[in-house]
Parts: structure tokens; sequence; C-alpha cells
């Protein structure tokens, strides 16, 4: 399974067989080739059954809570407040997206989460959780692997750069580069330590 991302909080999992993507503007879809057999999985808004069923030409899109098989790939939605955290299961590989998440999770929220291999969490503050919550939540999920997204990129804008939160989370400068994507086999099974993988925002 490949991980790229894609800014603001759009990432694109693409498997064997299926290719997912989270949270995509509404004007395009990121990285994603016409034909291309695909879901569409948002953290805003609740699933419409007419999005939902299969259509001739139309990605099936999945929105809000609830749980849905489709081409193998497995998406759990918990509700979060105005979000809906995504868990989605891609090659044996479980991504859970946070969207624009603006508190902690409880216990019975992680719960249901059930193991992470890859947690895609907001970082820059604005409308979602800044530097310091997003540590929080990473160390009470205990992901295998956290992508930091929603980050500024140092054109002056309002969100915290992402090596607020690399620093945050133990990483020296220099020490760290953005990657272009991340790449995972199969499920990482439980680790002690939760990795960093900071990624380039794939303009396409």
């Amino acid at each position: 399974m490949e991980l790229t991302y894609h800014g603001q909080s759009c990432i694109r999992l693409r498997g064997r067989e299926m290719t997912v993507l989270v949270d995509p503007p509404q004007t395009a879809l990121p990285g994603l080739a016409k034909g291309t057999v695909g879901i569409i999985v948002r953290t805003d808004g609740v699933t419409d059954p007419a999005t939902l069923r299969p259509r001739e030409g139309e990605l099936q899109e999945v929105c809000g809570p609830g749980e849905f098989e489709i081409g193998g790939v497995g998406i759990i939605g918990l509700a979060a407040g105005e979000t809906t955290v995504m868990r989605i299961a891609v090659d044996d590989v479980r991504v859970v997206a946070t969207g624009r998440l603006r508190r902690q999770l409880t216990e019975d929220e992680i719960d249901g989460l059930g193991h992470v291999d890859v947690l895609v969490v907001p970082v820059g503050g604005g409308d979602a959780v800044g530097v310091l919550d997003a540590a929080k939540l990473v160390h009470a999920i205990e992901p295998s692997v956290v992508v930091p997204a929603r980050f500024g990129t140092g054109d002056g804008g309002e969100l915290d750069p992402v090596g607020k939160f690399a620093k945050e989370m133990g990483l020296v400068d220099g020490t760290w580069d953005p990657q272009p994507r991340l790449v995972l086999t199969g499920s990482t099974g439980e680790t002690d330590e939760t990795r960093v993988v900071v990624l380039e925002a794939r303009s396409g």
C-alpha cells in the first residue's frame, strides 16, 4: 500500500486492487487517473446512499459514521464532534484519517479504532488540533507511523509549520526530510515506538 499526501487533509491510499482518496478537494481528484478503480472517503458530512451505490463512470463515496466494505476495502467511521474519524483498511494496512479533528478522542473512541498502522493527524492548528494536542493524540493512540497533515508551508499563513510538530515528537532538526511517499507491504503489528514520516504535499 502506497500513501501520498496532497495538502490539507487529502491523502491517497493506493492498494494492489483499489485506490482510496480521503478528503479530496471538491474541484479535483488528485493523482487519480481516469478509469481508476477507487473510492472517495470524506471526514466531513454524512453518507448519501446515491453516492455510496456503484454508478457508471463515478466513484463510490463514503462519509459519516458506520461500517462499509467496498471492493475489499474496510472502512469504519467514528463520529468525533463535527468530524468523522475514518479507519480505512487497504491491503491489511489500517490507516486512520482524522480530517479536521478539533478535540482529543476518548478512551472508548480510541478502543474502537483498534490497532492503527498509520495515523494521519492535523498538526498546524487553525480549524483543527495543533502541535501539542496532536502529539498528545499520537501518544494515546500509539500508531506505528504518524503522518502529519494540515500544517503551514512557511508562506506566512496562520498554520504552524510541520517542523514544530517534529520537534515536539523528539526529532532533531536536520534528521528528517519530507518523503515523496510512504510504502507499507502489510500491517506493521504492535511496535514500541511511533515513527514520524513527513510527506511532501503533492500538487497532483
